[in-house]
């Protein structure tokens, strides 16, 4: 059976930027070769550019390396899944738990597969578990 999970930009991140975490995505990212499927909202591709923005901005990344990634990014098999019927759903789960809408969405998503959310936010982590979301760890994936 195929695994599903839900990974937010945080997450995403981990894979293009060197961090702490990227070694774990990057073995998640092989599973898909394997039949597991990541899905992300389609605005994590808009949350990714922005972060890949700032990098160039604030932090001295040559634009070259950010169009390098950017290209990276949008090569992921991900599945890219529209978020207007979970706004609903998403604008409560945010409201309920002090939590922006953008962060909420991927709870919503995650509800709405019945799949484990994959996320490096603690807070939004909580929500998630709070909402009978599991949350799966990075970490698990060695």
């Amino acid at each position: 059976m195929k695994e599903i999970y839900v990974v937010d930009t945080s997450v995403v991140m981990q894979y293009l930027l060197t961090e702490t975490y990227t070694s774990y995505v990057i073995v998640l990212v092989r599973q898909l070769q394997q039949g597991t499927q990541l899905c992300i909202p389609e605005f994590c591709l808009l949350e990714c550019a922005n972060v890949l923005w700032k990098q160039v901005r604030f932090q001295g990344m040559p634009q070259t390396e950010a169009d390098w990634l950017l290209v990276e990014l949008l090569a992921l098999p991900f599945e890219i899944m529209p978020v207007g019927n979970l706004l609903p759903r998403a604008l409560q789960i945010g409201l309920s738990h002090q939590l922006a809408v953008y962060d909420s969405l991927y709870i919503a998503l995650a509800q709405s597969f019945s799949c484990p959310l994959i996320t490096l936010d603690q807070r939004q982590a909580q929500a998630a578990t709070a909402s009978n979301v599991v949350v799966k760890l990075i970490t698990d994936f060695v």
